[in-house]
């Protein structure tokens, strides 16, 4: 078996998981964020080939908030340069 199908067999538990518990895979490694099929198909074509340790299962509630949290942040950073720019 090459390296590659022992990753994406090394995979199967957790792409398992996802799809039941309807949780996205994150990798910390440049903050990835997949859907169990998105990143199925992406390592199908030997992208983010990497083993099952290098993910973790997540809601994808979390990614959602933290996107949330930084629009927030920029709405308030143009806010603030509209202000003292006298634009409304």
């Amino acid at each position: 078996m090459d390296s590659k199908s022992q990753i994406m067999k090394s995979m199967e538990p957790l792409f398992e998981k996802a799809k039941q518990d309807n949780l996205w895979l994150h990798s910390s490694y440049q903050d990835l964020w997949f859907s169990p099929e998105e990143l199925e198909e992406l390592q199908s074509q030997g992208k983010h080939l990497w083993w099952a340790e290098n993910w973790v299962l997540k809601s994808p509630h979390e990614k959602i908030a933290e996107l949330e949290r930084y629009k927030q942040n920029l709405d308030k950073e143009i806010e603030a340069i509209k202000a003292k720019a006298g634009i409304k």
